[in-house]
């Protein structure tokens, strides 16, 4: 791989990670076959709007970490390596926890 494309090898991965994840937040926060009847308390699984809450601060999350990331590559740093794989890594982490806790967030 040529050496120029290979600092911006971490930011495709970042990027995709950073997609997917939101890409999952949202499929799971907005409801789409089920129908969910409109009684008070809501049965589980039709809190939706615990479920978007979720999904829009784990969106922000995200969004900050993969800023982060991008950042440490652009920047010229001696630990450039070492900050860009700790923020890929969180990303990663971040994006598997936050995918979880707005499932969990819908009850």
């Amino acid at each position: 791989m040529p050496a120029v494309l290979r600092p911006w090898l971490s930011v495709a991965v970042a990027s995709a990670v950073a997609v997917l994840a939101w890409a999952g937040f949202w499929y799971l926060a907005v409801p789409r076959v089920d129908v969910c009847p409109a009684v008070h308390p809501a049965p589980a699984g039709c809190r939706v709007d615990e479920r978007i809450s979720t999904a829009w601060a784990w969106t922000i999350i995200v969004a900050l970490l993969y800023a982060a990331t991008v950042v440490a590559q652009v920047r010229p740093s001696a630990q450039r390596r070492q900050a860009v794989l700790l923020g890929t890594v969180a990303l990663g982490v971040s994006a598997v926890y936050g995918l979880w806790k707005v499932w969990q967030a819908g009850g």
